[in-house]
């Protein structure tokens, strides 16, 4: 079976957290952003929490490969769990959700992401990377590649070693176009100038937010966008409620957001890439793409997780409609 989407990146089970904003302040690392934990670290943040926590399955382009699947993309994800039961759970979870599992098995426990919910939506990630830190480019095979017309990759295969590029090379190889979300302002300080030479070899799409275009240019959100799509073919700039720049060639616009009071802003990002990459595989304008990840982006943050559920999806398409 060929697939039209293949998603590079890592299997893993979110855990939800509503928390106080006191409460957070006592956990270290930075409000908004992402860390890597122990496990035995995130067992007693979850335990001091006291809070109930709800578990999904995760994992960025895994989140953004959902939306897709739910848009009629036919898509796989290829990644690394461990041979435990929760491995068993996301390979099953990816199943139901229309998604080809094609993953690997390691005996290290399959990956946890702890989001932490605060009052206003935001969500601070605490990860236990588990087994996907583990697969490397040589695990890749071409024949998986083969009739693919876009890879998409999460910035947090950067932690993989020749993970991303491999990948990507891959991808260039059969003619298929690279997507690739930059996915957290620590990953582009740690790793700024591997990904400003992915972006000038490989990268046709580059998903970011006004954080992640600063820590990797040092730019404004519209200058950024200008800079990102003279190395690739289409560039992104996130804001948040302020919308998007977005721009391909000599096409530009600013996207706004759809107004919302969002509950969790877990998988924003994920779900406005599938909506934009929906659209840009219909060889649509990118402001129509953008508006597509806009709708998508909205309905997310309006429930707690990255799982859009089902009954919200045909309010979706409805709202597609009406965007074209």
């Amino acid at each position: 079976m060929k697939y039209e989407i293949i998603g590079i990146g890592g299997p893993i089970l979110d855990q939800l957290l509503k928390v106080s904003d006191t409460y957070l302040e006592a956990v270290p690392g930075e409000k908004g952003g992402m860390e890597p934990i122990s496990y035995d670290q995130l067992q007693e943040i979850v335990g001091k929490s006291g809070a109930e926590s709800i578990i999904v399955p995760g994992g960025s382009a895994r989140n953004t490969l959902h939306g897709l699947s739910r848009f009629g993309e036919k898509c796989a994800l290829v990644g690394m769990v461990g041979t435990d039961a929760r491995g068993d759970t996301y390979r099953k979870l990816l199943e139901e959700q229309g998604i080809h599992p094609l993953l690997l098995e390691s005996e290290t426990p399959t990956a946890i992401v702890l989001s932490l919910v605060t009052p206003d939506g935001e969500r601070t990630m605490r990860t236990f990377q588990g087994a996907t830190v583990e697969i490397r480019g040589h695990h890749l095979e071409r024949h998986i590649f083969e009739g693919a017309k876009l890879v998409h990759l999460e910035g947090y295969t950067l932690f993989n070693e020749d993970l991303a590029e491999s990948a990507m090379r891959l991808a260039q190889d059969v003619g298929a176009k690279v997507s690739f979300d930059l996915a957290s302002f620590e990953i582009v300080e740690a790793f700024r100038e591997h990904i400003l030479y992915l972006l000038d070899r490989y990268v046709d799409l580059v998903f970011c937010n006004e954080e992640e275009a600063h820590a990797l240019l040092g730019l404004k959100e519209e200058a950024a966008c200008d800079k990102l799509a003279e190395i690739c073919e289409v560039g992104l700039v996130l804001m948040g409620s302020s919308g998007c720049w977005v721009r391909k060639g000599e096409h530009k616009c600013h996207c706004p957001a759809y107004p919302v009071q969002p509950l969790d802003t877990t998988g924003a990002g994920d779900l406005f890439a599938s909506g934009f990459l929906h659209g840009y595989m219909r060889h649509y304008p990118v402001d129509i793409c953008a508006h597509y990840g806009a709708i998508a982006g909205r309905a997310v943050v309006q429930v707690m997780g990255p799982v859009i559920p089902h009954d919200a999806w045909e309010r979706i398409y409805q709202k597609l409609k009406r965007a074209l």
